[in-house]
């Protein structure tokens, strides 16, 4: 029994290289514009009462008809775009919204809602955690997903260099939306069976692309409304706008779950519907074993010793699944899988020991510009890599070259060359966006992401203690290091209290007054999250009768300006 073990040990060492049937041929644009087909706008019947809105957002909105009202399955991204896919509805039916369910907590399928209906007037569906999601993204990490989703989506993009972006036409957010999720008040942890409109649904919990995704099961209609779990395109396993790990064995599992359906209609909430049980079944199969092939040949050769970037040359799709349709890279990378799989298993450290302690980005530079003979040289290095056609080498130079040179003409010029170079020629949506952005800010100081005003009601539907805590990650912790200090909050109008401790560069929200606080402001909710969302001048609210300072005024006013303000 020993030498066999030996001898698999033996085998399994010497077969590293069997799954790598060599790199594909990367897609070209052509067929990214080919792919637009798959979002021509319209409203398409998949059967009896289902009914699925396409192109008039990233996302698509679906509608299933009762006896006497209709259910809306996510709601696009925008109010705007709610009320025009609404009113395409309208011209099949008149029947009154009586339910809205939230597939997950993008902004795709959530800040349209308010076009659907008034705040409170209709239950709206989720998975419990939803909430939790949609308060994350609007109050702690605003700032830097808004900027990375620009670049990622492409909104500072003409035609021609936007194609498409990858699951929908293109993010449909601008300066002059409005965005308007109705918060979920019909909420479960598993599974949800419930009957609205005398349609009978299954509300299934089925973690992938969130944490909080879920599909809707028509058992009578044999209709699978399957979420962002599966879409026409690769998926996005990690997404380079930058998100939690996405646990994709979990993903694996609720993909698994939606074949023992036996569904004869799949509707994604991106992309076409598809029909006929045995065509369903396939693409799932398919699309769950793609997924799980990525995710075991990593784990494969992490545990032969292999860094991120070598897994990358080795783990490609096999050809049955490379050439399937509906795993085509234009949203999600094998590549950009490979990695996250890498680290949510090992986390950021690739095992390599030169890695472990790099010398400072600086210095890294200044050392390879002496190898190449000075900065000069290693410019005139990077322009002739771009001019034999090597874009992603003079892009790595360019790195070096910034720092060395930030305020020179001729580097910005390479670089905007380089990422234009690379843009070009990728039909990944949101690498190709990426790139083209990227060109922009360096060559011409775009700066990506912009500042919607919530409409009036909508930050009455958020709680205020989220908006409190989010402040520990806006302290500008350097200026604290010597503080230990207690600032109150008094919301009158809801009769609530909290403390905010600066604790020597850590900020702290507690429940409840503290005894020893400096000062305590003293407000209605409404204002406090105004002030906080930039939508009212603190300054102004305290001139007036809806806010006041108890205690030390410019004690207060200090401890407020520890904190950066977000634009």
């Amino acid at each position: 029994m020993r030498y066999l073990f030996v001898f698999l040990a033996f085998m399994i060492a010497g077969c590293g290289d069997q799954t790598d049937t060599g790199a594909p041929k990367p897609l070209a644009p052509d067929a990214l514009r080919e792919h637009s087909q798959e979002f021509k706008k319209g409203v398409v019947r998949v059967t009896d009462g289902v009914y699925v809105a396409i192109g008039y957002g990233l996302a698509n909105s679906i509608m299933l008809e009762g006896d006497d009202g209709i259910i809306i399955v996510d709601t696009m991204e925008t109010v705007e775009e709610g009320r025009q896919v609404l009113a395409e509805f309208r011209n099949i039916t008149d029947k009154p919204v009586t339910a809205i369910i939230y597939t997950h907590n993008h902004t795709d399928h959530v800040f349209g809602a308010r076009a659907f209906a008034e705040p409170g007037a209709v239950p709206v569906y989720a998975h419990s955690s939803t909430s939790y999601y949609i308060n994350r993204v609007v109050n702690q990490i605003r700032p830097i997903i808004t900027a990375r989703s620009m670049r990622m989506f492409g909104h500072h993009l003409p035609d021609g260099e936007l194609i498409n972006d990858g699951i929908g036409p293109k993010l449909g957010v601008n300066e002059d939306s409005t965005l308007f999720a109705l918060p979920p008040d019909h909420t479960f942890d598993d599974r949800m069976e419930v009957t609205i409109a005398g349609v009978r649904l299954q509300l299934v919990h089925a973690p992938g692309e969130t944490e909080d995704q879920l599909f809707v099961w028509l058992p009578d209609k044999k209709v699978l409304l399957s979420g962002d779990n599966l879409y026409r395109a690769f998926p996005n396993l990690y997404t380079i706008r930058g998100t939690y790990y996405r646990d994709v064995q979990k993903w694996i599992h609720s993909l698994d779950l939606m074949r023992a359906l036996d569904a004869e209609y799949m509707v994604p909430s991106h992309t076409r519907p598809l029909s006929g049980h045995e065509h369903i079944e396939r693409t799932l199969t398919d699309y769950r074993d793609a997924i799980q092939f990525v995710h075991d040949q990593t784990l494969r050769y992490m545990n032969q010793g292999l860094t991120p970037d070598q897994i990358v040359e080795r783990v490609h799709l096999p050809a049955h699944l490379a050439n399937n349709p509906w795993l085509q890279e234009f949203y999600g990378k094998v590549s950009w899988s490979v990695r996250s799989v890498f680290e949510g298993y090992l986390g950021w450290f690739d095992g390599n020991p030169s890695t472990l302690q790099p010398l400072p980005e600086l210095q890294q530079a200044r050392n390879l510009a002496e190898l190449a003979g000075g900065a000069d040289a290693l410019l005139d290095k990077a322009r002739a890599a771009l001019d034999e056609g090597r874009a992603q080498w003079a892009l790595s130079l360019s790195d070096a070259l910034l720092l060395l040179k930030p305020d020179q003409q001729a580097v910005k010029d390479l670089r905007a060359s380089a990422l234009r170079t690379l843009a070009t020629a990728e039909a990944n949506p949101p690498a190709r966006n990426y790139y083209f952005t990227a060109a922009r800010e360096v060559a011409d100081g775009l700066k990506p992401g912009f500042r919607t005003h919530p409409p009036e009601g909508f930050l009455a539907t958020l709680p205020v203690g989220n908006f409190l805590r989010a402040m520990p990650a806006f302290l500008k912790a350097e200026e604290t290091l010597d503080v230990h200090q207690k600032l109150g909050f008094h919301f009158r109008d809801s009769n609530r209290d909290f403390t905010l401790e600066i604790r020597r560069g850590v900020a702290v929200v507690l429940d409840g007054l503290a005894a020893d606080t400096v000062a305590v402001i003293d407000t209605t909710e409404p204002t406090w999250k105004a002030i906080a969302a930039g939508e009212r001048n603190a300054a102004a609210a305290l001139a007036g009768d809806d806010l006041d300072i108890r205690g030390g005024k410019l004690d207060a006013l200090r401890i407020l300006g520890y904190f950066e303000k977000v634009e």
